[in-house]
Parts: structure tokens; sequence; C-alpha cells
């Protein structure tokens, strides 16, 4: 039998595809319906641009294309997520998010699980700190950290790649 035990904390649930994803609360600043993005030329393909929230220029990620999932490009009918980020001895950052549907705000039965994978894409595992159950759906409870991390890397080396006249 798998062990179990009711989470301590809330949790901020969403669908990525068919998949069910959380995260801690206390990261999520605000949720509203899409609305236009700027595009950045030349981006990585999971940062679909930029937008203005409440006068602050916020990059907007789509997770579904960070984890490997066939996804539309077409955003209408998304929502973004807006998740402030606390940094050591820095103000927080802000990324957006996009979610096909964002679900319900709650606690959650954590369970011990022999993988985290679940579906995400070879190597994104390390984003994922803990798997939930809420009736028969698993759900994956993401760590913003350790993404708002490889994102950063990932930015970098494209950086990189694009001043040494490649592509990204």
């Amino acid at each position: 039998m798998i062990g179990s035990h009711m989470s301590d904390e809330s949790f901020f649930t969403f669908n990525l595809g068919k998949g069910l994803f959380s995260l801690p609360v206390k990261y999520v600043k605000e949720v509203f319906d899409f609305e236009s993005i700027t595009p950045i030329p030349n981006s990585l393909d999971y940062l679909k641009g930029v937008m203005n929230v409440r006068g602050s220029v916020v990059s907007i990620a789509d997770f579904r294309k960070l984890f490997g999932f066939e996804c539309s490009d077409k955003l209408e009918g998304t929502q973004i997520i807006i998740l402030e980020i606390p940094q050591r001895n820095e103000k927080p950052v802000l990324l957006g998010i996009i979610a096909d549907k964002v679900d319900v705000v709650s606690r959650l039965t954590l369970i011990q699980a022999e993988s985290k994978d679940y579906g995400i894409q070879e190597g994104q595992s390390h984003f994922v700190s803990a798997v939930a159950r809420r009736g028969e759906d698993f759900i994956l409870i993401l760590n913003p950290e350790k993404i708002l991390t490889f994102i950063e890397s990932d930015v970098d080396k494209a950086v990189n790649l694009l001043a040494l006249g490649g592509s990204v």
C-alpha cells in the first residue's frame, strides 16, 4: 500500500493538456483569462512572449510546451497564472504560465510515488516536488523555483547561441 498524508498547505490546481498540476498557493499572485501577449522574436519555443501586468513586464511561459505535451499555438480560451517567485536578496520574479483551465485551491493528499515523471518529458521530472491524489486523479505538484532556475539557464544558453550566430 502506498503511504499518504494530507498536506499542511493549500495548492492551486490547473490543467495542462489532460494532466492535473498544482503549485503551492503562496506562489500564485493572480489568474486571468488570456489576453494578448507581445511575442519575442527568436525566443525559446515555450516562452510565448511578455505582457504588461499592472505596470510590470511579465514573461509568459507555456508549460504545456516546456513539459513536451502536444498543444495548439492558439491561446484563446486559456488562462494565465501569474506566479511571484521569491529570490534570495532580490525582489521576487513574476512569471506567467499558460494553463488550459484552472481548477481549485485545496489541500491535497500527498502520496509516496516511485516515479514523478508521469508523462513529463525526460529531464523535466525534477520540476515535480511531490505527487498528490484527489479521487482517482493524480496531481503533480510543481516546484516553481526549480522551473525558474531552468528557464533562466535555458535563456542564457539561447542568448549565447544567438551571440555565436546560431538559432534557437
